[in-house]
């Protein structure tokens, strides 16, 4: 039997035991997959002891993905691009680390048909959750990506990390009104998940041609309800990219890819 875990602090909440578990029936994989509660301090101590205990894989979230990161030996061009992971296994004695989110976001933007080539892109927060998915985003060629955040001073730094010649990156705050047009929003931050109140720019809502939530939800995310009511008729949550990354992750460890679509059936059935 092929043993995983997700990590993370909170996690009791997380899908992913769900959504692996039901990846191997459909794959025909004996596993296991366990959510444990693991903070910043004892991240390599229990990573360690997880590959001793016969942990084929690892799964990392918030808030640890940057220590995912260095603590591999062998990171990916992903996990290279944006200095964090959300996968980690080990393979002759060493650790490698890759970072499925921003794959998983814009393979699930593709399935929905909301291509981003050439597009103005407003993307809300400059956090763990923005860099994972920046620089898959970048490698798309939209015409401009333009990042708000409450701290201005992160949003810059995010621009100069990342900038390229051919796609323009700019900056911004929560604060100011916003002139920037943009035909997308993307939120990453979790304001809406933890209940609290979403603070935007004036001018953030413009006619997008849609908006995508990072953060999911039984029901209506709160940023997409306030999206719907400033006319926005698209609206998106990240519970497909949430199945898409880790679909890639699971054929990391295993070398097999799972039907996601069966899988979101099977996991949404009155969807």
């Amino acid at each position: 039997m092929k043993k995983f875990a997700v990590i993370g602090s909170p996690i009791s909440h997380s899908l992913s035991p769900s959504i692996h578990g039901l990846f191997g029936k459909l794959c025909g994989i004996e596993l296991s997959y366990e959510a444990i509660e693991v903070d910043r301090s004892s991240f390599t101590e229990k990573v360690m002891e997880l590959f001793k205990d016969g942990y084929d894989g690892i799964n990392v979230t918030l808030p640890l993905k940057n220590l995912a990161y260095e603590v591999s030996d062998h990171p990916s061009n992903a996990s290279l691009k944006s200095t964090s992971a959300n996968v980690i296994w080990r393979q002759e004695g060493k650790i490698h680390s890759d970072n499925t989110d921003g794959e998983g976001l814009v393979s699930d933007l593709e399935e929905k048909e909301l291509f981003i080539e050439n597009k103005k892109l407003l993307m809300i927060g400059a956090g763990g959750s923005a860099i994972s998915i920046l620089p898959s985003l970048i490698d798309r060629k939209p015409k401009e990506i333009k990042i708000i955040n409450r701290t201005y001073s992160r949003a810059i730094e995010l621009v100069e990390k990342f900038k390229r010649e051919d796609v323009k990156l700019s900056a911004g705050n929560l604060l100011d009104p916003l002139s920037f047009k943009a035909e997308a929003i993307i939120n990453t931050t979790s304001a809406g998940l933890l209940k609290e109140e979403i603070s935007l720019p004036a001018g953030t809502f413009a006619n997008q041609d849609w908006t995508y939530d990072l953060s999911y939800s039984n029901s209506e995310t709160l940023f997409n309800s306030l999206a719907r009511r400033h006319g926005i008729k698209k609206t998106h949550d990240g519970f497909g990219m949430l199945m898409q990354q880790a679909a890639l992750s699971f054929e990391i460890w295993t070398g097999n890819k799972p039907d996601i679509k069966m899988a979101t059936k099977l996991l949404t059935p009155n969807s």
